[in-house]
């Protein structure tokens, strides 16, 4: 796998493997940001006001905590987006401040799969040392994997789950691998 960028740094891994590192998409975020602050102050509006009742008022405070709220943490999102590194041997991923890593060898392959009810289509994969329980069960049977990741950071799902396949079939061919 060569050394790529996509929308952030990438260079060499730990290991003196190649790596890309995708970064999250802040577009979504943004809009959370504008609706958040649209209702916030909708809510603020209702919350001040001298010409409002009483619940009209506690409906303001509750617009106003609910979407301060969700303001908050699309601020968060924009400033500290989450990123996935890829390398030959691992995947890295950073959500929320949290580092998942999965070693390439116990994945395995990635494909994609449509939410029906949400209409979004997600990268899914089997860890093979998650322990068989009833929802790894269920995620296999609905999904076709017991995990998914949480974004495409940028990319189609499937050019995603490409490049995922890509790392791990090089990272299967090196020495050691499996």
């Amino acid at each position: 796998m060569s050394d790529e960028e996509f929308d952030g740094a990438s260079g060499e891994g730990p290991e003196g493997a190649d790596r890309v590192v995708l970064r999250a998409s802040a577009a979504k975020w943004v809009w959370i940001l504008i609706g958040s602050m649209v209702f916030l102050a909708f809510g603020a509006g209702m919350a001040f006001s001298d010409r409002t009742g009483a619940a009209a008022k506690a409906i303001g405070w509750f617009l106003v905590v609910m979407f301060g709220f969700c303001a908050v943490i699309a601020l968060r999102q924009l400033v500290s987006p989450g990123s996935l590194t890829i390398t030959s041997t691992t995947v890295d991923m950073i959500r929320n401040g949290r580092l998942t890593s999965f070693e390439l060898v116990d994945c395995s392959r990635f494909t994609t799969w449509r939410n029906p009810s949400r209409g979004v289509t997600t990268v899914v994969f089997d860890y093979l040392p998650d322990p068989d329980t009833e929802v790894t069960r269920t995620n296999r049977e609905v999904m076709g994997g017991s995990r998914s990741l949480p974004d495409s950071y940028g990319l189609s799902a499937q050019a995603l789950a490409d490049l995922l396949n890509e790392a791990r079939a090089a990272g299967l061919a090196e020495p050691g691998g499996r």
